[in-house]
């Protein structure tokens, strides 16, 4: 990469020229209460100082301009629908658990149960007040995002292996999150030192403030009961609970040494996208690692001293017999499981059968880790959760 190619990537990240550039797309130049600007303006310094090639400079405008745009759309959604602000979001099901424990199965499983809304992927996008189903094929927005969507997993079809993702589909709360600009999505794609460490050491409150006027935007008339999905909720619990003081949570549980491999490819594939060479396995390894270590203990120390109901879900158990999982989490939250859905759910089961492995697919000396180091570094998880 040229001198010049290097100045030309840092001029269009930043801050300044990705706000321009997101009013040009969008027509919008209101992005709500300036205070995102810190972890946005962080986030942008640290990309800059990657020095990254322009292909990846310009995959990582998109990708943060499309959160921008996210922004200024819900804003402008929440300006001419200010009464939705006044709606309550009562006593919400939140799916939260270490990553590659399941919770993606669990989510889109229970989504088909009709008595529950959750934010659909396109209007994680273009956030508006859900239109009716039969009226998407003639919207543009849409459209746009299924087209965008189609061709990601078309030339990555490991990726839908991997999230399930379709624009009509629930998507999980990240997302939306991420218009906030405090995120674990962003140190997930990138390595920005200075963000995450302002990430992992604020009060997040505010970040779930931002996701819960945005779901009353999507679900403006409805009234039906969320249901949502964020395995980086473990990490900010106590400010999901000062936000959804009643909500229900169901965490999801798999022993971090076994899973940890897997995690940290899933995010190296993420960073190659947006940082190519520049992404190291052993940097991912190192900060999944300690992220999740993190998240755990300080899930453990919310429900410690919380009153919310909590739903634990053995990821072993939930493979084994999906059904009887469901059966006994809608069992402990007092839910009805009627016929119809049940058949659906099973019909969803049958048609995304579980692959299966001979073993890992990813060993933890592929991130710089160790069996035995991650033992130790999980070692108080594992001995609560009889993984000893």
């Amino acid at each position: 990469m040229t001198s010049q190619e290097a100045v030309r990537g840092e001029q269009l990240l930043t801050p300044e020229a990705m706000l321009a550039a997101s009013t040009a797309r969008t027509g919008l130049s209101d992005f709500g209460d300036p205070s995102f600007r810190e972890g946005f303006d962080l986030l942008l310094s640290d990309i800059r100082a990657l020095y990254l090639d322009p292909a990846c400079v310009r995959a990582s405008a998109w990708r943060i301009g499309q959160s921008l745009d996210t922004r200024a759309l819900a804003v402008q959604g929440l300006k001419d629908r200010p009464e939705v602000l006044d709606c309550s979001i009562r006593e919400p099901i939140i799916i939260a658990g270490l990553v590659r424990s399941g919770t993606t199965a669990l989510h889109l499983l229970m989504s088909l149960d009709p008595q529950f809304q959750g934010p659909e992927h396109w209007l994680t996008v273009y956030p508006m007040p859900r239109p009716p189903r039969a009226a998407w094929d003639g919207i543009p927005q849409y459209l746009s995002e299924k087209a965008t969507l189609d061709g990601f997993l078309a030339a990555s079809p490991e990726a839908a292996d991997d999230h399930m993702m379709t624009a009509e589909g629930i998507e999980e709360s990240l997302f939306i999150l991420g218009s906030s600009f405090s995120s674990n999505m962003w140190p997930s794609m990138w390595e920005v030192p200075h963000y995450d460490r302002w990430y992992r050491s604020r009060d997040d409150t505010d970040s779930y403030r931002w996701l819960a006027d945005v779901l009353r935007l999507i679900g403006a008339g409805d009234g039906r009961r969320w249901l949502l999905k964020n395995p980086t909720d473990l990490f900010s619990l106590r400010e999901v609970l000062n936000v959804f003081p009643d909500a229900k949570v169901i965490q999801t549980h798999r022993d971090p040494v076994d899973s940890m491999p897997s995690i940290s490819n899933l995010i190296f594939s993420a960073r190659r996208a947006f940082c190519a060479d520049r992404a190291e396995r052993a940097d991912v390894g190192q900060r999944e690692a300690e992220m999740w270590a993190q998240a755990l203990e300080r899930a453990e120390a919310v429900r410690a001293n919380s009153g919310n109901m909590f739903v634990d879900v053995e990821f072993g158990d939930f493979t084994r017999d999906q059904m009887a999982t469901i059966r006994s989490i809608y069992d402990q939250l007092g839910l009805t499981l009627t016929t119809g859905t049940e058949a659906a759910m099973q019909v969803w089961l049958d048609t995304h059968p579980r692959r299966s492995t001979k073993g890992p697919k990813h060993i933890p000396e592929d991130f710089g880790l160790t069996r035995q180091g991650l033992a130790d570094r999980f070692a108080a998880y594992r001995e609560r959760r009889g993984y000893i």
